[in-house]
């Protein structure tokens, strides 16, 4: 599926887009926002690229106009099973939501073109109820953005990963009637 917006192509990852998803994936930054481990060489980042584009339910690469060059990506799965016991959400239909930019493109409105369009497609092509994001804590650029679209907060999560404790804010959008 493709969704396009002003400046963007969103569409499946391709075969072609490695390089590309390289130069931005890489960055220690980058994965460190993600929660990631870094990715030191290609071979670190082929794992990730190929879990994307062959395993993720929806993945899309973000195609800039300007150059045809991958700079980000947007993922659409299935919300968290830890999430869907929470009241709220039950009877309700959604999605969970991620996302990455380049740090070369960020602070430019991209990624709200992005998620915008998506959010968009989910609400009123799918008929979803709600989308579910988080972020880490210390990741206050995915924090304002997800406030800048109307994202509420809807709980902190707390789990492990190989042995150091990791924290979550989870965040709703619910459909406007």
């Amino acid at each position: 599926m493709f969704i396009e917006t002003e400046r963007l192509v969103l569409r499946k990852f391709q075969e072609d887009d490695f390089n590309d998803f390289c130069e931005y994936a890489m960055d220690d930054e980058m994965c460190r926002m993600m929660g990631r481990r870094l990715m030191h060489s290609r071979e670190d980042a082929l794992w990730n690229f190929e879990w994307l584009k062959d395993k993720e339910e929806r993945c899309y690469g973000l195609v800039y106009k300007d150059t045809g060059r991958i700079i980000g990506n947007l993922t659409v799965c299935a919300v968290p099973k830890e999430l869907l016991k929470l009241e709220e959400l039950k009877g309700k239909v959604g999605k969970s939501m991620s996302f990455s930019i380049s740090k070369n493109y960020q602070r430019k409105g991209l990624m709200l073109e992005a998620v915008t369009a998506v959010v968009k497609h989910l609400f009123d092509i799918e008929g979803m109820d709600y989308i579910q994001c988080g972020h880490f804590p210390f990741n206050t650029a995915s924090e304002m953005l997800q406030k800048k679209l109307g994202f509420k907060y809807l709980t902190t999560q707390r789990f492990d990963d190989e042995g150091i404790e990791v924290t979550s804010v989870e965040n709703i959008l619910w459909k406007v009637s």
